[in-house]
C-alpha cells in the first residue's frame, strides 16, 4: 500500500506519535519554502503540518499559494496564538486545518479525518489540561433526548478532564448516561484555586470500551 507523504514544518524532530503509524511517510522540511518542490515531484495526495506560534499574513499568503497551485496538498497548522482577525479570516476558509498546540496529541487522528475528507472545525478558543477532577450533575434545564427524560435519578459523577477552555470541555466519567443536548452543571476548582460551577449542554457523546468511560464533549451556556 502506498504510503501518504506528510511533510513537517517548523519543529526540529518528529514527534514519537507518527513513528507507530505505518501508513505515513513523515519527513522535516526546514524552510517552508521548500515544501512547493516536493509538491511538485508528488502527484499524490500530501500533508503539510506547519507549526507556528501563530499565524501571521505572510504564512496564511504562503500556504493560499500552496493549496491553490498543488490542489493534492492538506495544510494543517498546529499554532499557540490566534489574533481575532486571524482566527475570523481562517474560520471562514475551509480549506486549512488549524489545531491548537493543547490540541496536538489528537493530530494523528486529525490527519486521517482529514485524509477522509471529513471537515475539522477551529475550535473557539485554545483547550488546556486540567489535573483536577470535576463533579458532573443533570441540570435543571430540560434534557436532550427521550431516555434523557426518562431518567428517574440525578447522579453526581466525578469526571476527568481531557482539556479545558472558557468555552468548553472535553469530560470523562465512568457511566454511560449522558446524550447530545442534555444540560448539565460542572463543578470544579481552578488554577487559582477557586471553586466553579457553570453549565453546559453535551455537544457529542462516545463510549470509550477500553477505558469504559463515557467522553463527553461540553459547550458551556452560563456560570453561577
Amino acid at each position: 500500500m502506498m504510503k501518504t507523504q506528510v511533510i513537517l514544518t517548523g519543529i526540529s524532530i518528529v514527534p514519537k506519535t507518527f513513528k507507530k503509524e505505518k501508513d505515513l511517510d513523515v519527513q522535516i522540511i526546514e524552510n517552508a519554502y521548500n515544501i512547493r518542490e516536493l509538491a511538485n515531484q508528488n502527484k499524490e495526495v500530501m500533508v503539510v503540518v506547519a507549526y507556528l506560534p501563530f499565524i501571521e499574513m505572510r504564512h496564511y499568503d504562503l500556504y493560499t499559494h500552496f493549496q491553490k497551485t498543488h490542489p493534492h496538498m492538506q495544510i494543517i497548522f498546529v499554532v499557540n496564538e490566534l489574533s481575532g482577525n486571524m482566527k475570523l479570516k481562517l474560520k471562514h476558509n475551509e480549506d486549512f486545518i488549524v489545531l491548537w498546540k493543547t490540541e496536538e496529541n489528537s493530530l494523528i487522528e486529525n490527519i486521517h479525518r482529514a485524509l477522509e475528507g471529513k471537515r475539522i472545525k477551529l475550535r473557539q478558543d485554545r483547550r488546556e489540561p486540567h489535573d483536577v477532577k470535576g463533579l458532573l450533575s443533570p441540570s435543571t434545564l430540560p434534557s436532550g433526548g427521550m431516555n434523557s427524560i426518562s431518567k428517574g435519578f440525578k447522579p453526581m459523577l466525578p469526571g476527568n478532564f481531557e482539556n479545558l477552555s472558557q468555552h468548553g470541555s472535553c469530560v470523562k466519567i465512568a457511566a454511560k448516561y449522558y446524550e447530545p443536548k442534555d444540560f448539565v452543571n460542572l463543578s470544579y476548582q481552578n488554577k487559582e484555586g477557586e471553586f466553579i460551577t457553570i453549565q453546559g449542554q453535551v455537544r457529542w457523546s462516545k463510549w470509550n470500551k477500553e477505558e469504559q468511560t463515557q467522553e463527553l464533549g461540553l459547550h458551556f451556556v452560563s456560570s453561577n
